[in-house]
């Protein structure tokens, strides 16, 4: 509100002099609410002004759109010390603005980036956004107002998907690798151990028929021997196998939980893309879990380490964003007018007399 308030008056205002929208963090809205009405009640603002018409709730929280502004990998949201305001000098506010940018990031088009940015926008300003544009005489601004209000209270109205946070896990990437790796220490200990087995199995039989003297038969005894290392040499291949899968999986599960945690914190806090967050599992695994594996084991404070690991390659994406310059005014209206003449086709199609 000490952003907002400047000696009790808005500080931000329209040239008609109205007061203009102002996005709170998603996770501030409530609060922010409640103080602007206290400071009304106690006459250290306007009474007049009703929070809840201005106050935009944003899709991001306050710590999201910080650590996203001191980043500066966007172009107009910025950070400002003083009052730990973060602002954004563009008509799609800081939702839309970084909608776009994380469209971009994940490797999306302009056009996909700004459509998203545009209809993210209008979510969270709803008719408000149009108002704000600078529509010609040409514009039906009654349909913009329409479609506006619509998709702000209807979320599945066009079919596009906007940014959500996700929770991605390493447990795929590890249990692919932790097989392989089973499968490499079953290859380099199978011969040994099947070999054993058949020894211990040829002694049991030596010793059950007393070193051959109760088979008289040299080709019945050849045989009985044969099959008891056969049956001996499986059963040991087998259990060591079943002692390695127990092994391989309860390491990997504990790792596997260690790395969400952190993965699923990052994901949330620096708002990760869908082929950032794989890049990241990616680096993680380095595309077998051994290495992975005895780092870990060899680690006093595993938290520590997988918190640190998630970090490191975190900070590599991070670093590697490009640079985002938000679209012009004439970009945003042209991706409206398609959004808007997308709406229209749909109700044609959707809502005529036949298909009813």
């Amino acid at each position: 509100m000490d952003a907002c308030l400047n000696y009790g008056e808005l500080r931000y205002v329209g040239e008609n002099g109205c007061p203009m929208n102002i996005e709170i963090p998603s996770d501030k809205y409530e609060e922010a609410t409640r103080d602007f009405e206290d400071r009304v009640r106690e006459g250290i603002t306007q009474s007049s002004i009703d929070p809840k018409e201005i106050f935009k709730r944003g899709s991001l929280t306050y710590t999201q759109a910080k650590k996203l502004a001191n980043e500066g990998k966007i172009k107009g949201l910025d950070f400002f010390e003083i009052d730990s305001s973060v602002e954004c000098d563009h008509l799609l506010g800081v939702s839309g603005s970084v909608e776009y940018a994380l469209s971009l990031w994940n490797g999306e088009s302009r056009n996909e980036a700004l459509l998203k940015s545009v209809v993210r926008a209008i979510t969270v300003y709803g008719e408000s956004f149009i108002r704000g544009l600078d529509l010609d005489n040409t514009v039906d601004s009654t349909s913009y107002n329409r479609f506006a209000k619509n998709l702000h209270s209807i979320d599945t109205m066009v079919d596009i998907n906007l940014y959500k946070v996700r929770n991605y896990h390493i447990d795929n990437e590890i249990s692919v690798d932790g097989l392989d790796v089973k499968k490499k220490i079953i290859k380099i200990i199978d011969l040994p151990l099947g070999i054993l087995g058949a020894f211990l199995g040829f002694i049991v039989m030596q010793v059950c028929t007393n070193y051959g003297e109760i088979i008289n038969n040299n080709i019945t005894s050849i045989l009985f021997n044969g099959i008891s290392m056969i049956v001996f040499g499986l059963i040991v291949m087998k259990g060591s196998r079943s002692i390695i899968d127990k092994y391989v999986k309860n390491n990997t599960h504990l790792i596997m939980e260690m790395f969400n945690e952190e993965l699923e914190k990052s994901s949330y806090d620096n708002l990760l893309t869908e082929k950032e967050a794989c890049i990241i599992l990616k680096n993680i695994t380095k595309g077998e879990v051994t290495k992975l594996l005895l780092d870990m084991k060899g680690s006093i404070n595993k938290k520590v380490s997988s918190s640190n690991i998630v970090t490191k390659e975190t900070k590599f994406i991070l670093d590697a964003r490009r640079t985002v310059i938000l679209p012009s005014e004439y970009e945003i209206k042209e991706a409206l007018s398609k959004l808007v003449g997308t709406y229209k086709d749909k109700l044609l199609s959707d809502y005529n007399v036949n298909n009813i």
